[in-house]
């Protein structure tokens, strides 16, 4: 089996080369309409259209996909997951008893998840026995945690406590890290002794600190998890093939179908080992209370989240995100050595799978907050930190590069090219689309201002003069209407103001929107290039910077709605039977 581990120490020149390759493109593309422009102005205004051309098409598709986006997240949140898992119980248990079943199939779901069902109830009828039923499946989530709040912490264990999924078939991992000290080891004993008994099973995990070969983050922290994780499973009888795991932040809140509608994905899948499942992570939590910059770049990556869920071809797992744990065995659970281990995750899977890998999408959400710390100011340096970390994503460049290019056939070499190029695609346009089409589409401008041609030259060079900024300014015109089509979403999105909030803060949810411009360029393409410019010179980021989370106290806390009685089973004890070995 070849190796999918990301390298430590010296790099190889190959992958020294790849790893500065996303720098190199993004700084050449504004010297290249220089270089062009000198030497023609028609070739250097070409250069330039083609970015209007990129983000034209891109303000089009984001302002559509966004509001498909939105309307599959309200179609998922109308289903009710846990009776449609109780009906596919049903059928596959009539199935299975071999007694005669009426013709009339009396599950149904609305049209984009009708043709699934359909093919999941057919294979059920030919074979029931190699479809897992729902009662069958068990839901780990591993909480990752630092040094954060209690009230933090306790609000995600809260919302699994919530779903309608039922907590007696979770099984809660909290880890934490040992460098968070005494305080965090308290707060884990705590929850532990207050919430274990209504989980399946409640396990806090200790992750030490130095351990070599492994930067200290979360990748390294919910592997050792996961390791335990597998002891327990051993140790209780349970196949870690009837497990899914789902890893979650501490300040994340998951909905109240989404293991429900995970489960039912499962199931369906026909080889559910090569598949995770990816949710819709809303920066929602506390975004009440954070500043307008922090809230802008939060309804920001909620937008992003929305669309991505409806183009599954470039869906990729992000943040939290659910996996068979017998997938996470065979790969030896997450990387330990990136801060990045959301995203990279997905590559790991994909040359591990030999290309046989994909990204589900569960149109259901899991909250998280934006970004706030106890001042403005650290507000906005932590929020800095938190995209830089994000934009370092740029290393798995190298990583599927040299896999693309190896002579052993890790994956299909058609398919892994196109992923490739997306993926440079993307860090690149990140870091250098919003400049180019602010200040790029003058470069021609200025450097036949700067040549003075005479002649016909002359009045060519004016002809670009006036076009490019015509076509970039249409550009933006266009692109002020999809901003039109995002607000409204962003505000259908956001959770009911909470107490001793003032009305007038709406105001702010839609002035807030005045800033973009400073967002995208002092957040967005900023992070990108200064990720793009560590890997450039080969300053890697080996320490994960927790990005600090700040209890907000609310007048009350959601009250809890636990689900006593399992539709299965018929009481909380009977599950621990054990359905899942």
């Amino acid at each position: 089996m070849h190796d999918i581990e990301l390298p430590l120490g010296p790099r190889r020149r190959l992958y020294r080369f790849l790893e500065m390759l996303p720098a190199l493109v993004t700084f050449g593309i504004p010297i290249i309409a220089v270089v062009l422009s000198a030497i023609d102005p028609a070739w250097g205004g070409a250069f330039v259209l083609a970015f209007v051309a990129i983000g034209f098409f891109r303000a089009i598709r984001g302002g559509v996909d966004s509001v498909r986006g939105y309307r599959r997240l309200r179609l998922a949140e109308s289903i009710d997951w846990r009776g449609v898992l109780r009906q596919l119980e049903e059928h596959i248990e009539l199935a299975r008893s071999g007694e005669e079943r009426p013709q009339e199939r009396s599950l149904r779901l609305p049209a984009p998840y009708a043709k699934g069902l359909d093919e999941l109830l057919d294979r059920i009828d030919a074979d029931p026995w190699r479809v897992l039923a729902p009662s069958e499946v068990l839901h780990a989530v591993i909480i990752a945690a630092y040094n954060e709040p209690r009230e933090i912490v306790e609000a995600s264990v809260r919302s699994l406590l919530r779903t309608a999924h039922g907590a007696e078939r979770i099984v809660v991992v909290l880890a934490h890290e040992e460098r968070g000290g005494a305080e965090m080891r308290r707060v884990a004993r705590d929850l532990e002794r207050e919430y274990g008994s209504r989980f399946h099973a409640f396990l806090t995990v200790e992750h030490p600190a130095d351990l070599v070969e492994e930067i200290p983050g979360k990748g390294a922290n919910i592997s050792w998890a996961g390791e335990h994780l597998l002891e327990w499973c051993t140790s209780e009888g349970i196949r870690p093939d009837h497990v899914i795991v789902t890893t979650l932040d501490c300040d994340n809140k998951v909905s109240q179908g989404y293991l429900d509608a995970v489960s039912y994905e499962f199931v369906r899948a026909e080889d559910p080992l090569r598949v995770s499942f990816q949710p819709i992570s809303l920066f929602v939590g506390n975004v009440w209370h954070a500043p307008a910059p922090a809230r802008l770049v939060a309804a920001s990556n909620s937008i992003w989240n929305l669309i991505s869920t409806v183009r599954p071809i470039a869906l990729r797992n992000f943040a939290s995100h659910s996996q068979p744990l017998s997938a996470l065995i065979e790969m030896d659970f997450w990387s330990r050595r990136t801060i990045v281990e959301d995203g990279h995750q997905y590559w790991r899977s994909y040359f591990h799978f030999g290309g046989n890998y994909r990204v589900v999408p569960i149109h259901l959400s899991i909250t998280q907050d934006a970004v706030l710390a106890n001042s403005l100011p650290r507000t906005l340096v932590v929020q800095f930190n938190q995209l830089c970390r994000w934009a370092y994503g740029a290393s798995d460049v190298p990583y599927v590069g040299v896999r693309l290019l190896s002579r052993e056939r890790l994956a299909p070499r058609g398919a892994t090219l196109l992923r490739f190029l997306q993926l440079l695609e993307s860090h690149v346009t990140l870091a250098v689309l919003a400049p180019m089409l602010a200040f790029g589409v003058w470069l021609p401008v200025l450097v036949v201002k700067l040549s003075e041609p005479i002649g016909a030259a002359a009045i060519h060079a004016e002809r670009v003069i006036t076009l490019v900024p015509e076509a970039s300014t249409a550009t933006q015109r266009v692109a002020l209407v999809g901003l039109l089509a995002a607000i409204p979403l962003t505000i259908l999105l956001l959770p009911e103001r909470p107490e001793g909030v003032p009305p007038h803060r709406w105001l702010g949810m839609l002035l807030q929107w005045v800033l973009l411009p400073v967002t995208l360029f002092c957040y967005s393409s900023a992070s990108a290039v200064t990720s793009q410019c560590r890997l450039l010179v080969g300053a890697y980021r080996e320490r994960f910077v927790v990005t600090e989370k700040t209890a907000v106290h609310l007048a009350r806390r959601e009250p809890l709605e636990p689900s006593d009685v399992d539709w299965r089973h018929g009481s909380r004890d009977r599950v621990r039977e054990n359905r899942f070995g």
